[in-house]
C-alpha cells in the first residue's frame, strides 16, 4: 500500500468513531453555483465564533468528513466549524478566493455566529489550502491554522498586515515539508503575517495537536 494512502487510512480508522452530526446548508453565490457546506454547531454556546476548515485531498464530502478530527476538537472548544464542499475540485476555493467572503455571510445571516472575523483552518493540502485563500484576501480572516501546511505560489502573497498564521509541521513529515518550513516562515514574516511556527518533535505528516499551545494561541488571536 503507498505510503499516503496508509496515512490516510490510519486517519479514518482513528476518526470514524468521533464524527458529529452535521447540519447541511446549500449557500447559492452570487454566479449561481451551489455550495453545500456541512455546518457543525457547538451545544454550549449561543453565539459561537466560526471557523471555516479547508479538508484536503480533492476537497469532497468524503475527505471532509474523513479529516474533521480538528474541527471536532473546536466544536468542543466552543466554536461553530463550517466545511465548505468544493463542486470542481481540490483547486477551485484557491482559484477563486473571492467565493469564501460569500459563504461566510451566508453562513451569518442563516446562523447566530459571534460577529467579526473568521478562523481558517486546515491539515495537509487542506492547511496549504487555507494559507492559500488568506494569503490572498487576508482582511476577512482572523488569521490560519495549518497542521500541517505550506505555500503553493509565493508570488500570490498579498500583503498581511499582521495576520496571525499558527503552522506546525512533522520532524519526519513524509513528504519532507518540514524542509521548507525556514524558508515558507521567512515569505510569509516578508508579507507582513505574524508566525507562530514549529517543528513537532518525532511527528510524521498527521500528528496530535498540542491544544493547550493552540489554545493559548487562538485567544491571542482573538484580541481586538
Amino acid at each position: 500500500m503507498p505510503r499516503f494512502r496508509l496515512v490516510f487510512l490510519v486517519c479514518s480508522l482513528l476518526i470514524a468513531p468521533t464524527c458529529l452530526r452535521a447540519a447541511e446548508d446549500t449557500v447559492i453565490l452570487a454566479d449561481g453555483v451551489a455550495i453545500k457546506v456541512l455546518f457543525f454547531q457547538p451545544q454550549e454556546t449561543v453565539t459561537p465564533p466560526l471557523a471555516v476548515l479547508v479538508s484536503g485531498g480533492s476537497n469532497n464530502e468524503f475527505m471532509a468528513r474523513a479529516q474533521f478530527w480538528l474541527g471536532k476538537e473546536l466544536v468542543e472548544r466552543g466554536w461553530a466549524v463550517a466545511v465548505p464542499i468544493s463542486p470542481q475540485g481540490r483547486t477551485y476555493f484557491i482559484d477563486s478566493p473571492g467565493l469564501f467572503p460569500e459563504i461566510i455571510a451566508s453562513l451569518h445571516n442563516s446562523h447566530s455566529l459571534k460577529r467579526g472575523k473568521t478562523l481558517l483552518v486546515g491539515i495537509s493540502s487542506g492547511g496549504s489550502a487555507a494559507l492559500a485563500i488568506a494569503a490572498q484576501q487576508p482582511e476577512h480572516y482572523l488569521g490560519v491554522v495549518a497542521t500541517p501546511g505550506r505555500l503553493y505560489d509565493e508570488e500570490k502573497l498579498q500583503s498581511l498586515n499582521g495576520l496571525p498564521i499558527y503552522l506546525r509541521i512533522g520532524e519526519k513529515d513524509n513528504f519532507r515539508w518540514n524542509n521548507k518550513l525556514g524558508s515558507t516562515v521567512d515569505f510569509l514574516h516578508s508579507a507582513g503575517a505574524n508566525v507562530d511556527a514549529a517543528i513537532v518533535p518525532d511527528a510524521r505528516h498527521i500528528f496530535p495537536l498540542d491544544w493547550e499551545n493552540l489554545e493559548e494561541w487562538l485567544e491571542k488571536a482573538q484580541l481586538p
